[in-house]
């Protein structure tokens, strides 16, 4: 899964197609993310997490995209 693997198993968001992208960075607590589609970036969301634990700030990101990502295709054709 190209945004998250781990989270993927886990999921109950529809996987995103694999031209969708993200990247997680880390700002103190908080986890500005890009996503992109095809490495262009279309959105940007993020997380704050009192434990700065990456991998777990990732997954729920990961979900976050991936309803983002629905919902945009579902807006806006192919």
């Amino acid at each position: 899964m190209n945004l998250d693997k781990a989270s993927a198993a886990n999921t109950t968001a529809p996987l995103a197609p694999p031209e969708w992208t993200m990247e997680v960075q880390q700002d103190g607590l908080q986890f500005p993310t890009d996503i992109k589609r095809a490495g262009e970036p279309i959105c940007r969301i993020s997380v704050a997490r009192a434990d700065s634990d990456k991998s777990a700030a990732r997954a729920v990101l990961a979900d976050k995209a991936r309803n983002w990502i629905r919902g945009f295709l579902e807006r806006r054709p192919g």
